[in-house]
């Protein structure tokens, strides 16, 4: 129960509760203008208390985000993956210092996102931001802050245009590419890359997959290892629970594979089906079939942005690519969504259009009517 008294600075509130050890403590507040204010923050503190729940309103977000990145990504993500989340942390640790969590406003952090972007590329201060985002999310979760200050955040690099060049290929590359490629199977360099267009897998995983992985009836191939291919030291677990996928093949990628396991395939212990390459040498590869600087995982993003081009619906696609959630999606294809929009706004259009022909069958006028909807 809740007990209230007007002091110099404003309303207080105090409340008595038991603690995990059935000790009983005392929390109180002041400093509100009213006194239904003081009730409202109590009732939010009695809530927050009888859950169980320890709210540390003193706690930074570099504090935090340690804490959270450490428990929630640390055991669930690779070492390369791990690597961004360190680099995220010097980065908060940069901008923010010792600013408490509860302290960040909506501005502040989108200034933040601003001067980061002026030298960094629109790749990294995006994976930055994901990176937070999902931090200040669990924070709001767990009663810490009520809102979460990066959901407005718009990131625009200066050095954006460098980053889209380098991320994807125009639909005629990539489909002068997949021409390629599919003609040159005996080449290992080529047929990863064509298999990596075709499926949208990263690297490692390409690297990884054994011949058991493909099933031909289902027409799938399952993504559940990766290959440490800068160590070479054997297969290691996929970068996120959430990469271990099954991805659809077409018959005809399924009769290359046939042909090159047949045909050129290298026997090797693990049984993989590329064994014998290195990142540097696919790339190198990449750059001479398209006559610019890409790489292997530029071929990732244009399978997506192709199936986007397809409609194929996102949350089909953020499986495919093996994504934690749709969230990660969203913020990485943000620009390919844009370029969509005026088709989904005339196909919104066509829809409503169908409902005016049919209206204007049984009005002549439509423009003396009125429809009014009562809710």
């Amino acid at each position: 129960m809740a007990y209230f008294r007007k002091r110099d600075n404003g309303w207080e509130y105090r409340i008595s509760y038991k603690d995990s050890d059935g000790k009983y403590k005392q929390k109180s507040k002041s400093g509100f203008k009213t006194k239904a204010l003081a009730n409202q923050a109590a009732i939010e503190a009695e809530r927050t208390l009888q859950n169980d729940i320890y709210i540390d309103d003193k706690i930074t977000l570099l504090d935090y985000f340690k804490k959270w990145s450490e428990i929630h990504k640390k055991p669930n993500v690779s070492t390369i993956t791990w690597k961004s989340y360190e680099n995220t942390y010097k980065k908060i640790k940069l901008y923010f210092e010792d600013t408490r969590l509860n302290k960040i406003t909506s501005s502040m952090y989108q200034e933040v996102i601003n001067r980061y972007a002026q030298t960094h590329s629109q790749e990294t201060v995006e994976r930055f931001n994901v990176h937070v985002k999902s931090a200040v999310s669990m924070a709001v979760y767990e009663g810490l802050i009520t809102r979460n200050f990066c959901t407005f955040a718009k990131v625009n690099s200066q050095n954006k245009g460098i980053e889209i060049e380098t991320k994807f290929l125009e639909v005629e590359e990539y489909l002068k590419l997949l021409e390629i490629t599919s003609q040159k199977i005996e080449y290992q360099s080529y047929f990863i890359l064509y298999l990596i267009s075709v499926t949208g897998v990263r690297f490692g995983e390409c690297l990884g997959f054994t011949w058991d992985d493909i099933d031909e009836q289902a027409k799938i191939i399952s993504v559940n290892k990766t290959w440490d291919y800068q160590t070479n030291n054997g297969f290691k677990p996929t970068k996120t629970k959430s990469s271990i996928r099954k991805i659809p093949l077409d018959q005809y990628t399924l009769l290359l594979l046939d042909r090159y396991k047949r045909d050129y395939w290298k026997e090797n212990d693990e049984n993989r089906i590329f064994s014998k390459i290195s990142n540097n040498g696919v790339n190198k590869t990449l750059r001479k079939i398209v006559g610019r600087n890409v790489h292997a995982h530029s071929l990732r993003h244009t399978y997506a942005s192709y199936l986007i081009s397809k409609e194929v619906d996102l949350i089909s696609i953020s499986k495919v690519l093996g994504h934690e959630n749709l969230t990660i999606t969203l913020e990485v294809y943000a620009h390919q969504l844009e370029q969509q929009k005026e088709k989904n706004h005339n196909r919104i259009r066509k829809i409503f259009e169908t409902f005016g022909r049919i209206w204007g069958k049984n009005n002549k006028n439509p423009c003396k009517s009125r429809v009014f909807v009562v809710t």
